[in-house]
Protein backbone atom coordinates (compact mmCIF):
# COMPACT_ATOMS: atom_id res chain seq x y z
CA UNK A 1 0.00 0.00 0.00
CA UNK A 2 0.97 3.19 -1.02
CA UNK A 3 -0.19 6.64 -0.47
CA UNK A 4 -1.43 8.89 -3.44
CA UNK A 5 0.31 12.13 -3.16
CA UNK A 6 -0.05 15.21 -4.81
CA UNK A 7 2.77 18.13 -4.42
CA UNK A 8 1.68 22.05 -4.80
CA UNK A 9 3.42 24.47 -6.07
CA UNK A 10 3.11 28.43 -4.99
CA UNK A 11 3.55 30.62 -7.57
CA UNK A 12 6.04 32.90 -5.84
CA UNK A 13 7.81 29.31 -5.73
CA UNK A 14 11.57 29.42 -7.60
CA UNK A 15 10.82 26.18 -9.64
CA UNK A 16 14.48 24.75 -9.64
CA UNK A 17 14.06 25.01 -5.46
CA UNK A 18 11.08 23.13 -6.06
CA UNK A 19 12.05 20.82 -8.28
CA UNK A 20 15.98 20.13 -6.07
CA UNK A 21 13.90 19.44 -2.62
CA UNK A 22 10.64 16.98 -4.72
CA UNK A 23 12.95 14.72 -6.09
CA UNK A 24 14.91 14.04 -3.01
CA UNK A 25 11.63 13.52 -1.24
CA UNK A 26 10.36 11.27 -4.23
CA UNK A 27 13.06 8.94 -3.87
CA UNK A 28 12.93 9.25 -0.32
CA UNK A 29 9.48 7.86 0.50
CA UNK A 30 9.05 5.74 -2.57
CA UNK A 31 8.58 3.01 -0.73
CA UNK A 32 5.65 4.75 1.10
CA UNK A 33 4.15 7.01 -1.54
CA UNK A 34 2.77 7.42 -5.14
CA UNK A 35 3.67 10.75 -6.45
CA UNK A 36 1.68 12.83 -8.60
CA UNK A 37 2.28 15.12 -11.35
CA UNK A 38 2.97 18.35 -9.60
CA UNK A 39 0.17 21.06 -9.82
CA UNK A 40 0.11 24.58 -9.20
CA UNK A 41 -1.68 26.43 -5.84
CA UNK A 42 -5.17 27.22 -7.49
CA UNK A 43 -5.19 24.20 -10.38
CA UNK A 44 -7.75 21.78 -9.67
CA UNK A 45 -5.98 18.66 -7.76
CA UNK A 46 -6.16 14.79 -8.65
CA UNK A 47 -8.01 12.11 -6.94
CA UNK A 48 -5.37 12.28 -3.85
CA UNK A 49 -5.06 11.28 -0.39
CA UNK A 50 -2.99 14.48 0.51
CA UNK A 51 -1.07 17.38 -0.87
CA UNK A 52 2.61 17.99 -0.47
CA UNK A 53 4.03 21.50 0.24
CA UNK A 54 7.57 20.89 -0.84
CA UNK A 55 8.70 24.11 -0.01
CA UNK A 56 6.54 26.62 2.12
CA UNK A 57 6.29 30.74 0.50
CA UNK A 58 4.69 34.05 1.61
CA UNK A 59 1.39 33.14 0.00
CA UNK A 60 0.20 30.99 2.97
CA UNK A 61 -0.66 34.43 4.09
CA UNK A 62 -1.60 36.21 1.32
CA UNK A 63 -3.60 34.57 -0.43
CA UNK A 64 -4.97 32.35 1.97
CA UNK A 65 -8.52 32.07 0.64
CA UNK A 66 -7.30 30.44 -2.17
CA UNK A 67 -5.89 28.24 -0.77
CA UNK A 68 -8.65 27.11 1.44
CA UNK A 69 -10.58 26.56 -1.58
CA UNK A 70 -8.92 25.16 -3.63
CA UNK A 71 -7.35 22.28 -0.98
CA UNK A 72 -10.28 19.86 0.51
CA UNK A 73 -7.96 17.22 1.46
CA UNK A 74 -5.03 16.71 4.13
CA UNK A 75 -1.66 18.83 4.19
CA UNK A 76 1.67 17.51 4.64
CA UNK A 77 4.68 19.55 4.80
CA UNK A 78 8.42 18.09 4.01
CA UNK A 79 10.29 21.09 3.07
CA UNK A 80 14.14 19.76 3.12
CA UNK A 81 16.15 16.60 1.43
CA UNK A 82 15.96 15.86 5.55
CA UNK A 83 12.85 13.97 5.13
CA UNK A 84 11.56 16.33 7.28
CA UNK A 85 9.86 20.01 7.77
CA UNK A 86 12.27 23.26 8.23
CA UNK A 87 12.28 24.93 11.46
CA UNK A 88 11.30 28.29 9.85
CA UNK A 89 8.46 26.73 8.49
CA UNK A 90 6.76 25.92 11.91
CA UNK A 91 4.84 29.82 11.83
CA UNK A 92 3.16 28.87 8.71
CA UNK A 93 2.01 25.48 9.46
CA UNK A 94 0.40 26.77 12.73
CA UNK A 95 -1.08 29.63 10.78
CA UNK A 96 -2.82 26.56 8.54
CA UNK A 97 -3.66 24.80 11.05
CA UNK A 98 -5.24 27.71 13.21
CA UNK A 99 -7.42 28.35 9.11
CA UNK A 100 -9.29 24.92 9.66
CA UNK A 101 -7.35 23.29 7.53
CA UNK A 102 -5.46 19.67 8.49
CA UNK A 103 -2.26 19.94 8.04
CA UNK A 104 0.90 17.22 9.23
CA UNK A 105 4.43 18.71 9.62
CA UNK A 106 6.72 15.18 10.76
CA UNK A 107 10.06 16.37 12.84
CA UNK A 108 11.63 12.69 11.76
CA UNK A 109 11.35 10.38 8.60
CA UNK A 110 9.77 7.65 11.07
CA UNK A 111 6.44 9.78 11.48
CA UNK A 112 6.66 10.67 8.02
CA UNK A 113 6.59 6.94 6.54
CA UNK A 114 3.81 6.49 9.54
CA UNK A 115 1.65 9.47 8.14
CA UNK A 116 2.18 8.02 4.53
CA UNK A 117 1.18 4.49 5.18
CA UNK A 118 -1.75 6.00 7.43
CA UNK A 119 -3.07 7.64 4.42
CA UNK A 120 -3.01 4.68 2.11
CA UNK A 121 -4.02 2.58 5.08
CA UNK A 122 -7.35 4.96 4.99
CA UNK A 123 -7.69 4.22 1.38
CA UNK A 124 -7.46 0.73 1.56
CA UNK A 125 -9.60 -0.13 4.52
CA UNK A 126 -12.72 0.19 2.56
CA UNK A 127 -12.13 -2.52 0.74
CA UNK A 128 -10.67 -4.92 3.27
CA UNK A 129 -12.36 -7.83 5.88
CA UNK A 130 -11.42 -9.56 8.95
CA UNK A 131 -12.33 -12.93 8.87
CA UNK A 132 -13.58 -14.28 12.47
CA UNK A 133 -14.11 -18.08 13.20
CA UNK A 134 -17.07 -18.44 15.79
CA UNK A 135 -20.24 -20.76 16.82
CA UNK A 136 -21.21 -19.92 19.86
CA UNK A 137 -19.71 -16.59 21.01
CA UNK A 138 -21.27 -15.78 24.14
CA UNK A 139 -21.92 -19.31 25.74
CA UNK A 140 -19.17 -21.91 25.47
CA UNK A 141 -16.79 -23.04 28.17
CA UNK A 142 -17.03 -20.41 30.02
CA UNK A 143 -19.76 -18.04 29.27
CA UNK A 144 -19.35 -16.07 32.52
CA UNK A 145 -16.22 -14.01 30.73
CA UNK A 146 -17.49 -14.13 27.53
CA UNK A 147 -20.84 -13.18 27.67
CA UNK A 148 -19.84 -9.89 29.08
CA UNK A 149 -17.40 -8.83 26.17
CA UNK A 150 -18.25 -5.91 23.68
CA UNK A 151 -16.78 -7.27 20.13
CA UNK A 152 -19.41 -10.12 20.05
CA UNK A 153 -22.45 -7.15 19.47
CA UNK A 154 -23.73 -6.07 16.61
CA UNK A 155 -23.05 -2.22 17.59
CA UNK A 156 -19.03 -3.14 17.49
CA UNK A 157 -19.02 -4.70 13.69
CA UNK A 158 -21.62 -2.00 12.28
CA UNK A 159 -19.18 0.72 14.12
CA UNK A 160 -15.98 -1.02 12.27
CA UNK A 161 -17.96 -0.90 9.05
CA UNK A 162 -18.74 2.50 9.43
CA UNK A 163 -15.76 3.95 10.86
CA UNK A 164 -13.03 1.98 9.12
CA UNK A 165 -14.83 0.83 6.09
CA UNK A 166 -13.54 -2.56 7.28
CA UNK A 167 -16.58 -5.50 6.75
CA UNK A 168 -16.71 -8.23 9.45
CA UNK A 169 -17.36 -11.84 8.18
CA UNK A 170 -18.05 -14.67 10.18
CA UNK A 171 -17.53 -18.12 9.52
CA UNK A 172 -18.27 -21.26 11.78
CA UNK A 173 -15.34 -22.55 13.74
CA UNK A 174 -16.27 -26.11 13.62
CA UNK A 175 -16.56 -25.81 9.59
CA UNK A 176 -13.05 -24.55 10.07
CA UNK A 177 -11.68 -27.09 12.46
CA UNK A 178 -13.23 -30.11 10.79
CA UNK A 179 -11.49 -28.94 7.45
CA UNK A 180 -8.41 -28.95 9.44
CA UNK A 181 -8.63 -32.32 10.99
CA UNK A 182 -8.93 -33.56 7.39
CA UNK A 183 -5.44 -32.73 6.06
CA UNK A 184 -3.40 -35.67 5.97
CA UNK A 185 -0.30 -36.04 8.39
CA UNK A 186 1.77 -36.17 5.44
CA UNK A 187 0.72 -32.74 3.91
CA UNK A 188 1.13 -31.26 7.44
CA UNK A 189 4.66 -32.86 7.70
CA UNK A 190 5.67 -31.24 4.11
CA UNK A 191 4.54 -28.40 4.94
CA UNK A 192 6.23 -28.02 8.56
CA UNK A 193 9.32 -28.42 6.49
CA UNK A 194 8.85 -24.86 4.50
CA UNK A 195 9.48 -23.30 8.49
CA UNK A 196 11.90 -22.16 10.43
CA UNK A 197 10.68 -22.53 14.09
CA UNK A 198 11.74 -23.33 17.65
CA UNK A 199 9.79 -25.95 19.44
CA UNK A 200 9.53 -27.78 22.77
CA UNK A 201 6.44 -29.64 22.05
CA UNK A 202 7.20 -33.17 23.14
CA UNK A 203 4.86 -34.85 20.54
CA UNK A 204 4.38 -34.32 16.50
CA UNK A 205 0.65 -34.83 16.87
CA UNK A 206 0.37 -30.64 18.45
CA UNK A 207 2.73 -29.57 15.97
CA UNK A 208 0.75 -31.64 13.24
CA UNK A 209 -2.53 -30.03 14.56
CA UNK A 210 -1.59 -26.56 14.83
CA UNK A 211 0.15 -26.06 10.90
CA UNK A 212 -3.13 -28.49 9.89
CA UNK A 213 -4.71 -25.51 11.16
CA UNK A 214 -3.00 -22.84 9.53
CA UNK A 215 -3.20 -24.69 5.88
CA UNK A 216 -7.22 -24.55 6.57
CA UNK A 217 -6.91 -21.17 7.52
CA UNK A 218 -4.48 -19.73 4.79
CA UNK A 219 -7.29 -21.66 1.83
CA UNK A 220 -9.93 -19.93 3.89
CA UNK A 221 -8.14 -16.75 3.33
CA UNK A 222 -7.05 -17.14 -0.37
CA UNK A 223 -10.98 -18.11 -1.34
CA UNK A 224 -12.33 -15.00 0.93
CA UNK A 225 -10.31 -12.95 -0.79
CA UNK A 226 -9.29 -8.89 0.66
CA UNK A 227 -8.45 -10.38 4.08
CA UNK A 228 -6.57 -8.40 6.58
CA UNK A 229 -7.20 -9.61 9.83
CA UNK A 230 -8.32 -13.21 11.44
CA UNK A 231 -9.38 -14.17 14.55
CA UNK A 232 -11.14 -17.55 16.29
CA UNK A 233 -13.29 -17.46 19.33
CA UNK A 234 -10.27 -19.77 20.15
CA UNK A 235 -10.43 -20.41 24.10
CA UNK A 236 -14.41 -20.63 24.71
CA UNK A 237 -14.77 -22.68 21.79
CA UNK A 238 -12.39 -24.75 22.25
CA UNK A 239 -14.34 -28.20 22.37
CA UNK A 240 -14.61 -27.84 18.63
CA UNK A 241 -10.46 -28.21 18.21
CA UNK A 242 -8.09 -30.44 18.86
CA UNK A 243 -5.78 -27.55 18.92
CA UNK A 244 -4.85 -24.05 19.22
CA UNK A 245 -4.47 -20.78 16.93
CA UNK A 246 -1.09 -19.46 18.25
CA UNK A 247 1.35 -21.11 16.12
CA UNK A 248 -1.17 -20.99 12.82
CA UNK A 249 -1.39 -17.19 13.52
CA UNK A 250 2.48 -16.84 13.40
CA UNK A 251 2.77 -18.25 10.25
CA UNK A 252 -0.41 -16.75 8.16
CA UNK A 253 1.35 -13.93 8.98
CA UNK A 254 4.45 -14.64 7.89
CA UNK A 255 2.86 -16.42 4.66
CA UNK A 256 0.07 -13.91 3.71
CA UNK A 257 0.72 -10.59 5.85
CA UNK A 258 -2.37 -11.11 7.75
CA UNK A 259 -2.96 -10.03 11.26
CA UNK A 260 -4.65 -12.15 13.73
CA UNK A 261 -6.44 -11.71 17.44
CA UNK A 262 -7.17 -14.17 20.04
CA UNK A 263 -10.20 -14.92 21.15
CA UNK A 264 -12.61 -13.36 17.98
CA UNK A 265 -11.71 -9.99 19.81
CA UNK A 266 -12.47 -7.48 16.52
CA UNK A 267 -12.00 -4.12 19.07
CA UNK A 268 -8.59 -5.38 19.81
CA UNK A 269 -8.25 -6.58 15.98
CA UNK A 270 -8.77 -3.52 14.49
CA UNK A 271 -6.45 -1.84 16.96
CA UNK A 272 -3.51 -3.83 16.23
CA UNK A 273 -3.94 -3.32 12.33
CA UNK A 274 -4.05 0.04 12.44
CA UNK A 275 -0.96 0.59 14.62
CA UNK A 276 0.66 -2.31 12.87
CA UNK A 277 -0.16 -1.99 9.80
CA UNK A 278 1.45 2.16 10.12
CA UNK A 279 4.74 1.73 12.70
CA UNK A 280 7.44 -0.38 12.10
CA UNK A 281 7.79 -2.48 15.75
CA UNK A 282 7.14 -5.52 17.27
CA UNK A 283 3.51 -5.83 18.01
CA UNK A 284 0.94 -7.97 20.02
CA UNK A 285 -2.30 -7.96 21.87
CA UNK A 286 -2.40 -9.15 25.65
CA UNK A 287 -3.63 -9.02 28.84
CA UNK A 288 -2.86 -6.49 31.56
CA UNK A 289 -3.21 -7.46 35.15
CA UNK A 290 -2.48 -3.54 37.10
CA UNK A 291 -0.82 -4.38 40.45
CA UNK A 292 -3.92 -1.99 41.61
CA UNK A 293 -6.62 -5.07 40.53
CA UNK A 294 -5.44 -7.12 43.16
CA UNK A 295 -7.02 -10.49 44.35
CA UNK A 296 -9.10 -11.05 40.96
CA UNK A 297 -5.87 -10.60 38.87
CA UNK A 298 -3.65 -12.83 40.84
CA UNK A 299 -6.66 -15.36 41.10
CA UNK A 300 -7.15 -15.21 37.88
CA UNK A 301 -3.14 -16.44 36.57
CA UNK A 302 -3.68 -18.52 40.10
CA UNK A 303 -0.58 -16.58 41.62
CA UNK A 304 -0.24 -16.00 44.91
CA UNK A 305 1.74 -12.32 45.08
CA UNK A 306 2.81 -9.29 41.92
CA UNK A 307 6.53 -9.19 41.98
CA UNK A 308 7.99 -7.53 44.43
CA UNK A 309 8.63 -3.97 43.46
CA UNK A 310 9.25 -0.23 45.20
CA UNK A 311 6.32 1.53 43.65
CA UNK A 312 3.83 -1.27 42.86
CA UNK A 313 0.96 0.75 42.31
CA UNK A 314 2.43 1.78 38.97
CA UNK A 315 3.19 -1.35 37.70
CA UNK A 316 1.39 -3.60 36.12
CA UNK A 317 2.26 -8.11 34.08
CA UNK A 318 1.36 -8.52 30.49
CA UNK A 319 0.15 -11.73 30.47
CA UNK A 320 -2.21 -13.58 28.12
CA UNK A 321 -2.47 -17.71 27.96
CA UNK A 322 0.31 -18.33 30.06
CA UNK A 323 3.15 -15.93 28.64
CA UNK A 324 3.91 -12.20 27.50
CA UNK A 325 1.61 -12.85 24.22
CA UNK A 326 0.73 -14.61 21.25
CA UNK A 327 3.12 -12.82 18.90
CA UNK A 328 4.78 -13.55 15.30
CA UNK A 329 8.50 -14.42 15.45
CA UNK A 330 9.31 -11.01 13.61
CA UNK A 331 10.97 -8.52 16.16
CA UNK A 332 10.94 -10.84 18.73
CA UNK A 333 14.10 -11.56 21.24
CA UNK A 334 12.63 -15.07 21.94
CA UNK A 335 10.41 -17.53 19.89
CA UNK A 336 9.59 -20.89 21.35
CA UNK A 337 6.26 -23.30 20.74
CA UNK A 338 5.26 -24.50 24.09
CA UNK A 339 2.75 -27.18 25.28
CA UNK A 340 -0.42 -24.99 26.10
CA UNK A 341 -0.49 -24.00 30.09
CA UNK A 342 -4.51 -24.00 29.83
CA UNK A 343 -4.50 -27.33 29.29
CA UNK A 344 -8.03 -27.55 30.96
CA UNK A 345 -9.54 -25.69 28.90
CA UNK A 346 -8.06 -26.07 25.66
CA UNK A 347 -6.84 -29.67 25.61
CA UNK A 348 -3.60 -31.63 25.96
CA UNK A 349 -3.07 -31.68 21.85
CA UNK A 350 -2.88 -28.09 22.13
CA UNK A 351 0.47 -25.37 21.88
CA UNK A 352 0.99 -21.88 23.06
CA UNK A 353 3.85 -19.19 22.42
CA UNK A 354 6.38 -18.13 24.58
CA UNK A 355 8.06 -15.19 23.46
CA UNK A 356 10.01 -12.16 24.37
CA UNK A 357 11.07 -8.82 23.17
CA UNK A 358 13.84 -6.65 24.39
CA UNK A 359 13.89 -4.93 27.53
CA UNK A 360 13.16 -1.13 27.47
CA UNK A 361 10.53 1.40 26.52
CA UNK A 362 7.14 0.23 25.54
CA UNK A 363 3.78 1.50 24.41
CA UNK A 364 1.06 0.50 25.08
CA UNK A 365 -2.57 1.67 23.05
CA UNK A 366 -6.58 0.74 22.74
CA UNK A 367 -9.15 1.97 20.36
CA UNK A 368 -12.24 2.70 22.53
CA UNK A 369 -15.62 0.97 22.42
CA UNK A 370 -16.92 3.43 19.68
CA UNK A 371 -13.66 3.90 17.84
CA UNK A 372 -13.89 7.50 18.62
CA UNK A 373 -10.43 7.43 20.75
CA UNK A 374 -7.47 5.70 21.69
CA UNK A 375 -5.76 4.93 24.83
CA UNK A 376 -2.02 5.79 24.50
CA UNK A 377 0.16 4.64 27.58
CA UNK A 378 3.74 4.66 28.23
CA UNK A 379 5.51 1.87 29.70
CA UNK A 380 8.74 0.52 30.07
CA UNK A 381 9.23 -3.31 30.22
CA UNK A 382 11.37 -4.26 33.44
CA UNK A 383 11.77 -7.76 33.66
CA UNK A 384 10.16 -11.35 32.90
CA UNK A 385 8.48 -13.02 35.44
CA UNK A 386 8.27 -17.10 35.77
CA UNK A 387 5.59 -18.65 38.11
CA UNK A 388 5.93 -22.25 37.63
CA UNK A 389 2.60 -24.20 37.88
CA UNK A 390 0.66 -21.11 37.65
CA UNK A 391 -1.26 -19.42 34.47
CA UNK A 392 1.62 -17.05 34.29
CA UNK A 393 4.32 -19.03 33.33
CA UNK A 394 6.64 -16.14 31.44
CA UNK A 395 4.71 -12.89 32.13
CA UNK A 396 6.41 -8.94 31.57
CA UNK A 397 6.52 -6.93 34.16
CA UNK A 398 5.95 -3.46 33.32
CA UNK A 399 6.04 0.26 34.73
CA UNK A 400 3.63 3.07 33.90
CA UNK A 401 3.90 6.60 34.70
CA UNK A 402 0.51 6.81 37.03
CA UNK A 403 -0.99 3.45 38.12
CA UNK A 404 -4.05 5.67 39.57
CA UNK A 405 -5.15 7.04 36.26
CA UNK A 406 -4.20 3.75 34.02
CA UNK A 407 -6.92 2.08 36.29
CA UNK A 408 -9.20 5.24 36.09
CA UNK A 409 -9.28 5.44 32.07
CA UNK A 410 -8.37 1.79 30.83
CA UNK A 411 -10.91 0.66 27.90
CA UNK A 412 -10.15 -3.17 28.16
CA UNK A 413 -8.68 -6.00 29.67
CA UNK A 414 -7.02 -6.57 26.19
CA UNK A 415 -4.42 -4.07 25.25
CA UNK A 416 -2.07 -4.18 22.09
CA UNK A 417 1.77 -3.95 22.60
CA UNK A 418 4.04 -1.76 20.37
CA UNK A 419 8.13 -2.08 21.10
CA UNK A 420 9.76 1.69 21.87
CA UNK A 421 8.31 5.20 22.14
CA UNK A 422 5.98 4.73 19.70
CA UNK A 423 3.01 7.62 21.47
CA UNK A 424 3.66 10.48 18.32
CA UNK A 425 3.64 8.06 15.41
CA UNK A 426 0.34 6.45 17.19
CA UNK A 427 -0.97 10.46 17.48
CA UNK A 428 -0.63 11.05 14.17
CA UNK A 429 -2.11 7.45 13.19
CA UNK A 430 -5.03 9.21 14.90
CA UNK A 431 -5.35 12.29 13.34
CA UNK A 432 -5.05 11.24 9.87
CA UNK A 433 -8.29 8.43 11.21
CA UNK A 434 -10.20 11.25 13.11
CA UNK A 435 -9.42 9.61 16.57
CA UNK A 436 -9.36 11.65 19.55
CA UNK A 437 -6.16 10.49 21.81
CA UNK A 438 -6.29 10.05 25.34
CA UNK A 439 -2.75 9.52 26.53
Amino acid sequence: MRAKIVAVRFESTDIKEFDRIYDVLRELYKNEAEFLDPVLMGNPLPEADAVLLPVMAVDVYTKIDRIRQAVNIPIIVITTVFGVSLMFDWESVAYLKSKGLEVYNPHSMELAKTIFKAFALKREMKKQKFLIFQDTPGDGLIPEQFKIFYWWNDECTRDIKEKFGITIVRKPYIDLCNKAKAISDEAARIEVKRWNFHNQVPYERPLLASVKLFMALRDEVDTEGNVAGCGVNCLNEAYDSDTTPCLAWNLLYQDRGVMWVCEGDTSSLMTQYLIGSTIDSAILTTNIYPFLSGMPALSHEKIQEFPRVSDPDDHALLVHCGYFGCMPQKGTSKWVLRPPVLSWLVGENSTAVDAEVDKGPLTLCKLHSTFGSIMIEKAVLEEYVQYPGSDCRNGGLIRVADGYRLMERIYSHHVIVATGKRSNQIKAVAQVFHINVDE
